[in-house]
């Protein structure tokens, strides 16, 4: 192999080989058997003993790694397969492609790659043949082809063609013979029922009746009419019914026996089937289900899970064309309150949906075990509001009109009862938000009476029922000052920028920071009195407009960070520039306390990289990050050890989570591109980095901006760069230019030849519409070679997915897509591990 090979010898190229071979031969029509995933496994597994013998890998070792993992009868394709991809050839449609542009209207590579393996095999076959010996093997040709009988011939022609005939010198009908029993052999462990009945006619079954596919070796005996057939068909069945079903199939195909005696060995087979799996075997091999089938559909509910059994219905269906999927499904809801219960829940009930009434009737039973099951918990309400969240989001895998209506029903049934079992009024006003936030409305007969119960007055309940303008107004008025009360009823209600407007001049001649708070994390402008441009309007109440500044800033710290950061891209070019630098100084303060508590939520310091939470505790020691009390844990020890006074405690008493410590490397790419211009697109960029900052070793991470060109915020190797400077320059970002990211991958593979970090992991920012796309697919390729982790961060709306889905196969990497910047911490958290 003196070519140069696109794939290098190297270790960690063995995985991206194995693979893609596997991948090949699978899609190829002449693969006789068809290699699985351990195929992927074994290759890896020879190739390091190899390495490990030798010390290095060659070209050599990857290709004959996979060759010895294929079957016999299939090696010379997978040769040539192995060869193709290490020395880079053209594949077939690249072929294809270059035929038709250079040659219009010539013959597909299809004919092409026939011309190149018939030269091969004749160039294979050249070295075992003798010269002199091809005119012998022409003239046989010539004349078995006018013989009346031409049975052999054509049996040969199922194995070898008239070139293999001539060029191997093949003259006489013995030698014609000898060479199809060679090719039979070849295909022992892989062979059909034809070429069982050639090896037969040609007095051959004595090496098949030594193979070690039982369904063989009994078809053999059954040719040669061999007395211990029945013993050991019998014996087979104890054991492997889907082989005994193979093996049927091969004896009806050969009309082995007379119609009487494969009846009677269908019925022992049919007798000897235990469960539903063993049913689809046999469906798969002799077309049709067993007689006594409803005993299987039976049986099936205590056996399988819900999912499990419709998908070997299924499997059956394809197979027999006989659908017992109603029949299984009226199973799990009759043996439902007897055990089958606990083999069925809502996504296998979403996954597998049948358009039937018995399907309705399980999903009305499992909705009310839900509701059951609630009330032996210490949070009923928040255990039914997390099964409507979960129903809400499996809503779109149903299909059909009618089932969607059934499970919309289910949802409200949930969420109502989520909403019956509130202890408290905060209780109830979060449940309703959350399911409002779910887009899931609880019904207003179940509100009023769960709010009457627990003493809500009547505009109380209408706040809950109709978050309205007025209903709001009034409750400035009464001078509620619950932030996340009247900021919830804001955001929902659907207020024109007037009515915010109104809302605000009432809570500031009322002096209601919170109001005047939440009006702002909605309208900016609207609670800083603005009537347009930069100017202010004229303010309710008395006081100057650096009053109404001062309220409005101080208000704002009460609404979420994530929220203010956005407030922050979205009105920087329109207030003031002395309120401009306060809110930057409270958006950058904001954005670096961010990354100080998600440090925190994973126990991380800035010289020991990301450390992981355990499930393990220990007492609190003296040092310790008070965060890291396990409070439960604290008092189920406490509790156990009989102590129920906790007045005086020491501070070996506390429990704390253990830690795993590790070194990480982060590089941020983050796409400033015009086609990111949006405040929760430039607020992705800056929480991003900040989420993750404080959890990693202050001189391991590199933050890069990148449009048509790509600006560096900070190097790996740069320590001089403060978290302070990174955020003030995220604030000042500014959306424009082309989108161009290669230059920012190809520094990130640069920067992390600079750490000495355990794992290292590369974010992309962007919403790929990008001008470079095959450039980068081939750089973060590159990255996963170098055991570089990619994370692709994506809004849900505005972003190009499927360039992103390509780009994270390329890297091996994950892309996550975002609704709103305000869950983005969180999934980055859950992701990585910050």
């Amino acid at each position: 192999m003196a070519e140069q090979s696109r794939i290098e010898p190297l270790p960690s190229s063995v995985l991206t080989f194995a693979y893609e071979f596997v991948s090949r031969m699978r899609k190829r029509d002449d693969v006789r058997v068809k290699p699985s995933v351990r195929q992927t496994q074994s290759i890896p597994q020879l190739v390091s003993a190899k390495f490990f013998r030798k010390g290095k890998l060659s070209l050599d070792d990857l290709v004959n790694a996979a060759v010895f993992t294929t079957f016999p009868i299939d090696q010379e394709i997978a040769r040539e397969v192995a060869e193709d991809i290490l020395l880079g050839k053209k594949d077939e449609i690249d072929i294809e492609k270059k035929t038709e542009k250079e040659k219009p209207g010539v013959s597909k590579s299809t004919h092409l790659e026939s011309v190149i393996d018939q030269i091969r095999r004749e160039q294979e076959l050249a070295k075992t043949i003798q010269k002199d010996k091809v005119r012998e093997g022409y003239e046989y040709l010539m004349d078995i082809r006018k013989h009346e009988d031409r049975s052999l011939y054509d049996m040969a022609l199922e194995y070898l063609n008239d070139g293999d005939i001539v060029l191997r010198g093949i003259s006489s009908d013995d030698m014609l013979s000898d060479e199809i029993r060679s090719e039979i052999s070849k295909r022992i462990g892989n062979l059909s029922p034809e070429d069982i009945q050639n090896a037969s006619v040609l007095d051959y079954l004595e090496e098949i009746l030594l193979s070690q596919r039982a369904n063989e070796r009994l078809s053999a005996q059954a040719l040669s009419e061999d007395q211990g057939f029945d013993q050991d068909f019998t014996e087979l069945l104890r054991h492997d019914r889907a082989t005994g079903a193979k093996t049927l199939r091969f004896l009806t195909t050969m009309q082995a026996f007379d119609s009487h005696k494969l009846e009677a060995l269908d019925i022992e087979l049919q007798q000897s089937l235990e469960n539903l799996t063993e049913v689809a075997d046999y469906s798969k091999e002799v077309g049709k289900t067993p007689e006594d089938i409803e005993k299987f559909v039976e049986d099936a509910p205590l056996k399988y899970r819900y999912d499990v059994a419709m998908g070997l219905a299924e499997s059956i269906k394809k197979q027999s064309g006989e659908d017992i999927r109603e029949r299984l499904t009226e199973a799990y809801r009759d043996q439902f309150d007897t055990g089958a219960r606990e083999n069925v829940d809502l996504p296998q009930l979403a996954e597998k949906e049948i358009d039937s009434q018995s399907w309705k009737e399980l999903l009305e039973k499992q909705i009310d075990r839900i509701i059951d099951d609630s009330d032996c918990r210490a949070s009923p309400e928040h255990h039914l509001l997390k099964a409507a969240a979960q129903s809400s989001d499996l809503k779109k895998e149903i299909e059909s009109a009618e089932n969607k209506r059934e499970w919309m029903k289910s949802i409200q049934k949930l969420a109502d009862s989520s909403v019956e079992r509130a202890q408290t009024k905060t209780e109830l006003r979060n449940i309703v938000k959350t399911l409002r936030r779910h887009n899931i409305e609880p019904t207003h007969d179940m509100i009023r009476k769960t709010g009457e119960k627990l003493g809500m007055s009547e505009a109380e309940i209408l706040e809950l029922l109709n978050p309205s303008f007025e209903v709001i107004k009034k409750l400035i008025n009464e001078g509620l000052q619950d932030f996340d009360r009247l900021y919830g009823l804001m955001s929902s209600a659907g207020l024109t920028s007037q009515q915010l407007r109104e809302l605000a001049d009432l809570a500031y001649s009322k002096g209601n920071q919170s109001a005047l708070g939440a009006v702002a994390h909605v309208d900016l402008k609207a609670a800083l009195g603005m009537s347009g441009g930069r100017g202010y309007g004229s303010g309710a109440g008395d006081g100057s407009s650096s009053e109404r500044e001062e309220m409005v800033v101080s208000g704002l710290h009460g609404g979420p960070a994530a929220n203010i950061v956005k407030i922050w891209y979205t009105y920087r070019d329109e207030i003031p520039s002395e309120l401009k630098q306060k809110l930057k100084n409270i958006a950058k303060r904001l954005l670096i306390d961010l990354g100080q508590r998600f440090s925190r939520a994973t126990m991380g310091s800035s010289m020991l990289g990301g450390i992981q939470q355990s499930t393990t505790v220990r007492p609190f020691r003296i040092g310790d990050d008070i965060d890291l009390i396990e409070l439960e844990e604290t008092i189920d020890s406490l509790l156990s050890q009989g102590r129920t006074n906790f007045e005086v405690l020491n501070t070996e008493d506390f429990l704390i989570s253990e830690t795993y410590q590790g070194h990480r490397a982060y590089f941020w790419a983050l796409d400033k591109s015009g086609s990111m211009n949006s405040p929760d697109k430039l607020g992705m960029l800056a929480i991003s980095v900040m989420a993750g900052l404080y959890g990693v070793q202050k001189d391991d991470f590199g933050v890069v901006l990148f449009d048509n060109v790509t600006h560096v915020v900070k190097q790996i190797q740069d320590r001089s760069v403060s978290v302070d400077k990174v955020a003030a320059e995220l604030l000042d970002v500014r959306a424009s230019g082309g989108t161009g990211g290669l230059n920012s991958m190809k520094m990130a593979l640069d920067n992390f030849t600079h750490t000495r970090a355990k794992e290292k992991i590369f974010i992309f920012n962007t919403d790929m519409y990008l001008s470079d796309q095959s450039e980068c697919e081939k750089v973060a390729a590159k990255l996963h070679q170098q055991g570089v982790k990619t994370l692709i961060l994506v809004p849900e709306v505005g972003s190009n997915m499927s360039a992103g889905d390509s780009l994270a196969r390329a890297a091996h990497g994950v892309i996550i897509a975002f609704g709103s910047i305000d869950e983005l911490p969180e999934k980055l958290l859950r992701l990585t591990n910050y």
